[in-house]
């Protein structure tokens, strides 16, 4: 491994300490405490195993579940070097990850207003997505829910299997490369229409028409769509089509479209009831959370939430940058 790829890795798991336990106090967890740390209902190894202390640095003591725990959060890049390589370099970069925070400690930069803010703030979101994830784990939702927003909100769950092909219009007094007059992307969007109104295969006639940027056919394989995934010109067009059927012209700000709809697909309750569940969970939580809010009395200074911010071109390091999930 390169030392960038090892610096890497020991950022991943620096993050994870960080934004995992929000617990990068003075010193870290030590054996006794570590059980106490996982989440309710967590599956754990036995108890023994998990209090087992595998590495010491000074004072601090890891256990295993803990190092587990960090294996667990890693990314999927970061789990491949692992199985590859074994635990030897998590240990490695735990360690430094260790040094690092307790001379950070010794030279008591833990009492910067800065750091301490971060560490403040990295406590709250801990806790706040321990609450959310507790409040989500207490949302039931029965199967008659999901039926009745199936049978209220069926025509969101449809889908149209479709091929375009876009004729783009030139805009005033710009160069004719741009595009076509409305009365050359008219006249062309029309002998398309015809062309697949009369059977021809869509390839042959994308060979005939498609010949320039002005005109394409915009995927070679059909792309399939739910309505809200499509403008509401495109949707009716389209939706409101028969399979095998062609759309009228569309017209929009930049081009004319001409749709060869394919296949409509109307799924059944049991296709779509995982997605029906987790929006219904949202909602169920969202309006907690909004309840939570009267409650509390949340007040906000509209003129400082309301003015820009201004941010500054010069960021962290690309390796220091959070990083989403592949």
């Amino acid at each position: 491994m390169t030392n960038r790829s090892a610096w890497g890795f020991c950022l991943a798991i620096m993050v994870f300490a960080w934004e995992a336990s929000g617990q990068q106090t003075a010193t870290p967890l030590k054996a006794t405490e570590a059980g106490s740390a996982s989440a309710p209902g967590a599956q754990t190894p036995t108890a023994a195993s998990a209090q087992k202390v595998v590495l010491k640095v000074g004072s601090a003591q890891v256990t295993q579940f803990e190092i587990d725990d960090a294996v667990s959060h890693l990314g999927m890049k970061e789990k491949a070097i692992v199985s590859t390589q074994g635990l030897q370099l998590v240990g490695e970069e735990y360690t430094k990850m260790l040094l690092l925070s307790q001379r950070a400690s010794e030279e008591r930069l833990d009492l910067r207003p800065d750091i301490r803010s971060q560490l403040e703030l990295q406590r709250v979101k801990t806790l706040a997505q321990a609450e959310y994830e507790k409040m989500a784990s207490e949302v039931q939702i029965t199967q008659e829910e999901m039926s009745q927003y199936f049978t209220a909100h069926r025509s969101e769950f449809e889908t149209v299997q479709v091929q375009e092909f876009l004729i783009r219009k030139r805009p005033q007094a710009a160069d004719p490369k741009q595009g076509l007059t409305l009365e050359e992307a008219r006249s062309t969007a029309e002998s398309i229409r015809k062309a697949l109104l009369s059977g021809k295969d869509v390839e042959e006639v994308a060979k005939t028409f498609a010949t320039s940027i002005s005109v394409m056919l915009v995927d070679q394989r059909p792309r399939t769509f739910r309505r809200a995934d499509m403008k509401p010109a495109l949707e009716k067009a389209t939706f409101d089509v028969p399979d095998g059927g062609v759309s009228d012209i569309v017209d929009t700000p930049q081009a004319l479209i001409v749709v060869k709809v394919l296949a409509h697909h109307r799924p059944e309750l049991k296709e779509v009831t995982a997605e029906i569940k987790n929006k219904l969970q949202q909602q169920r939580l969202d309006a907690e959370i909004d309840t939570m809010k009267k409650k509390a009395g949340v007040w906000m200074d509209e003129d400082y939430f309301r003015q820009p911010v201004a941010t500054s071109s010069a960021g962290p390091p690309a390796s220091l940058q959070p990083r989403s999930e592949p």
